[in-house]
């Protein structure tokens, strides 16, 4: 027990040790049998209570471990749920000057691809007229504007859907007509016998008999060409001239498909709107749905206004952006798509007139016009406004000379077909950008033959030919390259191996939490013995996921078993290296499938199926999460230390009590004591006095 400090407690204290001196009282050591009597009315409940607080925080610990041994199993699985992870891959080429791999994925499928490139993507590059400085005045110093054309139209499609029998209904039944929204023509049931050459009269006749006579009898200036459709029954009619011809039959159902005519989503749209730069008023700006208000202000130019507009409230929840563009107030919408709303601008309370840059859809491919203000009327001045209009398009101002008097603006788009560029000016003169001279480089596609087919991309890096692997074009070839890749699943292995090592550690991590071993010189041998059945329940939970079914399973791999993982008769997890070896040489892609349900960097919100190792983890990461049952079971605990702790303190408070009250009924003893011993004196004092009066 602790010292007792009090007034009353010193002052009881000090008159025993006085009574004690004058040999009068009692004769006892009062305060230390007051505190004997006190412990020994304590110390029972207080060795109980420290014991129980010691076991508390002995499964504190226990928890802490428990959850650290969980967590790390999740992450054993977590290594386990990513398809381009689960091994990795090694590619080589046969001549990496003309073509490599500059990537390759755990994912990439093995074997050997023969290439050729017959063509590398490249950008347009165009010079403009030559300048005797980076300061010579262009257009007289007077200010004009650039309109960059930025993009090729492709040419349109239509599809043709009639299978064999509808072809022999209609030609049954009259002629097949075919216009082109000019020219149309027929053909007839004679016609396409004879074109696919069956017998005359017999009417066996199908879709690619069709295509040969309407190949045959085709008007020389119809505008499509025609090709039986490889996938379905059909034909394919390809425009001849970009945005020339609509398709029409009267058999089959004709749909448009890519057309150069019909607007498909894929552009941005952009509008604009004149205002006049100087202005006093209240600005506000409107999608349809929000609105952005300014207060009334002063305004030196159109930047301001648009700067105002930027700061005000909402304006991020607008559905576009807004920018200067010389006097003009451009309107950028964030996403793409047709506008249901045209936006709205309003200075002064007096709506402002809105122009359609970009309609928000355009033809595949069709070129998107933006319209460069140029206000510094230098060369210096006209490489800044391209370069800001950001558009595709970089320019570069360069002195081709060695007198400082030579200079050229070069103009370099993106590579590829489809990035083509053009440039006009609003005066007399486009600086020699329209010279056909000037263009020093078009932009092109790259063109690879791979295993007799033909395949064009707008880069030279191609990452969708073979799965999991990019491809680096650096020259065309004259002969075939071959790539080579070799997959190692060592990786996967030792992976495997892990979890079956964590696996193991955890129940034997369990057991000795668990259960008491008297022979155990464990510290925390038992620490969780109390928790018996919980624990149960969590080796169950982790055992009933880790050996359940696939939800992605694929052929014969449909679990952790598959890949050679089982229990033995001890509970013990094991890994059958021979079933491993078999399922990988035999079925590794199903047993990625598996494991991983043939995705990457899931996300936890995304409820498709992610497969057995995501759904493993998500289990366990359960358990130790901020409602998990080991984190809640340790929450407990720590709050039962606490409650221990605030019992021992009123322990000791109720302890102080009952020794001050030991101590006040002893010192009113040792005073009753010394009045008794007061008075035998006394009396001892008058006896004797009276017994020398009789002796006398």
């Amino acid at each position: 027990m602790a010292d007792v400090t009090s007034a009353a407690s010193v002052g009881t204290s000090i008159s025993a040790t006085i009574f004690e001196s004058l040999d009068v009282g009692s004769g006892m050591n009062s305060p230390k049998l007051a505190l004997d009597l006190t412990n020994a009315e304590k110390m029972p409940r207080q060795n109980a209570i420290n014991a129980d607080i010691e076991a508390s925080e002995v499964s504190v610990s226990g928890f802490a471990l428990l959850s650290s041994k969980v967590s790390e199993l999740q992450t054993a699985f977590e290594a386990l749920n990513d398809s381009d992870e689960l091994s990795t891959a090694t590619g080589t080429s046969s001549d990496s000057t003309k073509m490599s791999l500059s990537s390759v994925t755990g994912s990439a499928i093995p074997g050997s691809y023969n290439f050729t490139v017959s063509q590398l993507a490249q950008n347009q590059r165009t010079i403009s007229d030559q300048f005797s400085s980076a300061t010579a005045t262009i257009n007289g110093g007077t200010d004009f504007d650039l309109s960059l054309s930025v993009g090729a139209t492709q040419e349109g499609t239509f599809s043709q859907d009639i299978d064999y029998l509808e072809v022999r209904a209609a030609l049954n039944s009259g002629n097949i007509t075919v216009s082109d929204g000019t020219n149309s023509f027929s053909v007839s049931m004679a016609q396409v016998e004879t074109a696919q050459g069956v017998v005359s009269g017999s009417g066996l006749v199908n879709t690619g008999g069709l295509v040969l006579a309407m190949t045959a009898h085709a008007p020389s200036g119809f505008q499509f060409d025609f090709a039986q459709n490889s996938t379905s029954d059909g034909i394919d009619f390809t425009q001849k001239t970009a945005g020339t011809g609509t398709l029409t039959s009267n058999s089959g159902v004709v749909t448009a498909g890519i057309t150069a005519a019909t607007p498909v989503t894929g552009v941005a749209a952009v509008y604009s709107s004149a205002l006049t730069p100087s202005v006093t008023g209240t600005l506000a700006v409107s999608d349809g749905t929000t609105t952005v208000s300014i207060d009334s202000a002063t305004y030196a130019n159109v930047a301001a206004q648009v700067t105002a507009i930027q700061a005000g409230a909402n304006y991020d929840e607008l559905l576009f952006t807004v920018a200067a563009n010389g006097n003009n107030i451009q309107i950028t919408y964030k996403t793409t798509g047709l506008i249901s709303t045209a936006p709205a601008v309003t200075v002064g309370g007096s709506a402002s007139t809105i122009t359609t840059a970009t309609s928000g859809v355009t033809a595949v491919n069709s070129p998107v016009v933006t319209t460069i203000p140029i206000s510094t009327t230098t060369p210096a001045g006209v490489v800044a406004a391209i370069n800001n209009a950001n558009k595709g398009v970089q320019a570069t101002l360069v002195d081709t000379g060695n007198d400082g008097t030579n200079y050229r603006i070069m103009l370099s788009g993106t590579n590829g077909a489809d990035n083509v560029f053009s440039v006009t000016s609003s005066t007399s003169d486009d600086l020699g950008f329209g010279d056909t001279d000037k263009t020093l480089q078009v932009a092109q596609d790259s063109i690879i033959d791979y295993e007799g087919l033909t395949i064009t991309r707008s880069s030279n890096q191609i990452s969708d030919v073979i799965t999991g692997a990019t491809i680096s074009l650096d020259a065309t070839t004259s002969t075939s390259v071959r790539l080579n890749i070799a997959s190692d699943t060592s990786l996967l292995k030792t992976n495997i191996s892990n979890v079956v090592t964590i696996y193991n550690e955890l129940q034997s991590l369990v057991t000795n939490l668990g259960t008491s071993d008297d022979a155990s010189e464990d510290d925390m041998n038992g620490a969780l013995a109390e928790n018996f059945n919980m624990l149960n329940q969590l080796k169950s939970s982790i055992r009933t996921a880790i050996f359940a079914d696939s939800g992605t399973g694929s052929g014969s791999i449909t679990a952790l078993r598959s890949v050679g993982i089982s229990l033995d008769q001890t509970g013990k997890m094991t890994f059958s290296e021979t079933t491993f070896s078999t399922a990988i040489e035999d079925s590794y892609s199903d047993v990625v499938s598996m494991l991983t349900g043939d995705t990457t960097d899931q996300n936890s919100f995304d409820t498709a199926e992610k497969g057995l190792s995501q759904d493993i983890a998500t289990l366990l990461e359960g358990l130790t999460d901020s409602t998990g049952i080991i984190t809640v079971s340790a929450t407990n605990a720590s709050s039962n230390v606490l409650d221990y702790q605030d019992e021992l303190a009123n322990l000791e408070e109720r302890m102080e009590v009952v020794y001050q009250r030991y101590l006040a009924q002893f010192a009113a003893m040792e005073t009753i004591m010394a009045s008794m011993d007061t008075t035998k004196d006394y009396l001892k004092g008058q006896l004797e006095s009276l017994s020398k009066a009789y002796d006398k």
